[in-house]
């Protein structure tokens, strides 16, 4: 008499589906991560349901898998000014720790579009180029009731960043005190 065969979920090496939770035995396996395997026609984005293979790049997270679109969406760095998303190819300002398109980067007060080398304040999360800044001084010293107040230790910097996740080491050169 011949010794029962395991069971397929017995064998060793068998893969399971991390979508379906059924065994793998198509030819190909589709491997997010080290342990996530895939029938091809169970690997979705958890968004928008398109379906993810070797031809569009994939991102997981918390255990559910996205489209690089939804990804991005749901996760990816947003401008502090219009909470949009930034693509590869935008150019970026960076103030302490918000990032802002360079179109966003702007006086909160006068709408003036703040450059690279300009001095500004940052107050509350809110941009202030050098005169704006001022005006608020003065206003607070003359104890103006339309004041704010003062800027405890504002500081703000002009540094172009980057999307690509490597951080920029220069150190401010136009701070407004």
């Amino acid at each position: 008499m011949r010794a029962p065969r395991p069971s397929p979920a017995e064998k060793p090496g068998t893969a399971m589906c991390v979508g379906c939770g059924s065994q793998i035995h198509d030819q190909f396996i589709l491997r997010v991560s080290p342990d996530l395997e895939w029938h091809a026609a169970c690997l979705k984005c958890a968004e928008c349901s398109q379906y993810l293979d070797e031809t569009c790049t994939c991102f997981v997270r918390d255990g559910k898998t996205y489209c690089k679109r939804d990804y991005v969406r749901l996760f990816g760095i947003k401008c502090a000014k219009c909470q949009v998303g930034f693509s590869s190819s935008d150019l970026v300002m960076r103030a302490r720790d918000s990032v802002y398109h360079i179109e966003c980067f702007r006086c909160s007060v006068c709408s003036r579009q703040l450059l690279p080398g300009d001095e500004f304040s940052l107050r509350e999360h809110e941009l202030l180029c050098r005169a704006d800044h001022g005006l608020l001084l003065e206003r607070a010293a003359a104890g103006s009731p339309r004041s704010p107040g003062p800027l405890p230790g504002a500081r703000g910097l002009h540094l172009p960043g980057r999307t690509d996740g490597k951080e920029r080491t220069d150190e401010p050169e136009n701070e407004i005190n």
